[in-house]
């Protein structure tokens, strides 16, 4: 009867988890789609400058790694790459995660990870046509995310 008991609750606990993990990380808010086709992301005040932060910050690595490959300068690109990668990720406020859509997220963690591939493919094999089509595929993200979502901040 106890191995029953303790069976039981080790599955109810597991499900539980996975259900907080889906709720929490990958089902995100609901958005709305706005009168220009974009869909609008609520969140805090504090949340949006730090998503705009973000993108900012994104933009400034993607001018930097462009001046690398005009440069043809692999440390450059190599340097800008790791500190616009997935280390990033670590800094994100609480709460954003849970405010943002799922494939906003897969498009932002996939974004880090362009940087982050840039960065290893220039210190293994640099090659800048190589490093130059990762960067479309980077923007090309950024473009997408800018047709798809408008970041508003909730009245407080």
């Amino acid at each position: 009867m106890k191995k029953k008991l303790t069976g039981s609750i080790l599955i109810l606990s597991l499900l539980l988890n996975i259900g907080l993990i889906y709720k929490f990380f990958y089902q995100g808010e609901k958005v709305t789609v706005k009168e220009d086709g974009r869909s609008e992301i609520r969140m805090s005040g504090q949340n949006r400058e730090y998503v705009m932060s973000e993108m900012r910050s994104f933009l400034e690595s993607v001018q930097k790694i462009n001046e690398g490959i005009a440069k043809n300068d692999p440390d450059l690109i190599a340097s800008v790459g790791q500190q616009s990668g997935t280390c990033k990720v670590n800094a994100v406020p609480q709460g954003l995660v849970k405010s943002l859509p799922f494939e906003f997220k897969q498009m932002g963690f996939g974004t880090h990870e362009l940087f982050d591939e840039m960065a290893k493919m220039t210190k293994e094999k640099y090659n800048r046509q190589q490093i130059q089509l990762k960067m479309n595929e980077l923007l090309n993200n950024c473009v997408v995310c800018h047709k798809t979502y408008k970041i508003t901040a909730e009245i407080q």
